[in-house]
């Protein structure tokens, strides 16, 4: 019986410290996933279409573009969880980061599909040269005259 309760406590001190590291990686995880800012532009004002990055690389700009696209794009975000992006008129891609991008984009989703003007700062991300972001703070659509 004696036997058991030693190696009932090692097991308990095993398990804790599993525990423990395994929370330790998951808090990492998502530590890490918050890639720190290192280089932050003056604020920014664009004009273009929000869209579902993945679908715009892979469709191009007449397969992953406008109102027509909404619809997959909504899917695409909030079921694969894809990145959503401002394809701004002369200055490229851009990946929406920051508070905008929070809860699957809520706020930005709506706009899939229109031309919005867009205001806020060009951030570089560590380790993500890739893709150029946006600290998006202000979204509202672009009315045509």
């Amino acid at each position: 019986m004696s036997l058991y309760i030693a190696f009932g406590g090692a097991y308990k001190t095993v398990m804790r410290s599993v525990l423990t590291v395994g929370m330790a990686l998951i808090f990492g995880a998502t530590l890490i996933s918050q890639e720190p800012v290192i280089k932050r532009s003056a604020p920014l004002t664009y004009t273009g279409e929000i869209v579902d990055i993945s679908c715009y690389k892979a469709k191009g700009v007449a397969g992953g573009t406008g109102a027509a696209h909404a619809d997959c794009a909504k899917i695409c975000i909030l079921q694969k969880e894809s990145a959503v992006g401002i394809l701004t008129d002369g200055d490229g891609l851009f990946k929406i980061w920051g508070a905008a991008a929070k809860d699957k984009y809520a706020k930005v989703v709506p706009y899939l599909g229109q031309t919005v003007e867009v205001t806020g700062t060009e951030v570089t991300l560590s380790n993500n040269y890739d893709v150029r972001s946006f600290d998006l703070q202000t979204i509202k659509r672009k009315t045509t005259k």
